[in-house]
């Protein structure tokens, strides 16, 4: 399987935090990305779905 690399920014202090809740479930931050983008493509949706309205006419 053919794979791309993801590459982002984030503030120092986001992701000292979001490491520090992943580590206590297990995860490293890398595979909650990963788990996140994969339950997006397999089920079509997106937790943001109904965050954001859309004017659609």
């Amino acid at each position: 399987m053919s794979e791309k690399l993801i590459q982002l920014r984030v503030e120092d202090n986001v992701k000292d935090k979001a490491d520090e809740i992943f580590k206590a479930q297990g995860l490293t931050t890398q595979t909650a990305i990963k788990i996140f983008l994969t339950q997006v493509a397999n089920t079509g949706e997106s937790p943001f779905d109904n965050l954001f309205s859309s004017n659609k006419n």
